[in-house]
């Protein structure tokens, strides 16, 4: 399924001004691969910088939610849209944090939607995970689930996460 052009992001000042007063809703892939692992990226930029953290990201204005899972998907990813056939909704989690990607001073509210997705080989192995300076992430990892669930370099949100799909492979 190819994706249809979207508005363009919003300027800066527009985007901090949103995150000011609205809460902004988004997608997290929370993946793991067939050894029971879960992928992690550690974090560029605001919010979440320097942390451990699922790739995501935020529904853009007047886009479908099935069209940002698949956008997030391939963006972020490389994965193809039948693999997101697989994915279970996590539930509605509400994310707070005392920054945003544009301004120190400014809080975001997530309304998050995490998607849990268990790799195939194949998937895993074809995974594009960029990084490095100017991406999301400066590097990518699988943590097994019992470490994701303690250690304190993963952010809160995805210790939770992990603790989730933990309990939902038993």
């Amino acid at each position: 399924m190819s994706l249809p052009p979207l508005p363009l992001p919003l300027p800066i000042a527009q985007f901090s001004a949103a995150c000011a007063a609205l809460p902004l809703v988004s997608i997290d892939l929370v993946l793991t691969n067939t050894d029971g692992q879960l992928l992690l990226g550690l974090r560029n930029n605001a919010p979440a910088r320097g942390w451990w953290f699922t790739p995501g990201g935020r529904i853009r204005k007047n886009e479908p939610m099935a069209h940002a899972k698949l956008r997030i998907a391939q963006e972020e990813l490389g994965l193809p849209a039948s693999a997101l056939e697989r994915a279970t909704l996590m539930g509605t989690w509400d994310h707070f944090y005392p920054d945003s990607a544009f301004d120190p001073e400014v809080s975001t509210h997530y309304v998050n939607l995490p998607l849990w997705l268990q790799l195939t080989q194949g998937e895993e192995k074809h995974l594009q995970l960029p990084q490095g300076p100017g991406e999301q992430h400066a590097r990518w990892q699988w943590f097994p689930l019992a470490q994701a669930e303690t250690d304190r370099a993963v952010h809160d949100h995805v210790r939770v996460y992990a603790a989730w799909v933990t309990q939902h492979l038993l």
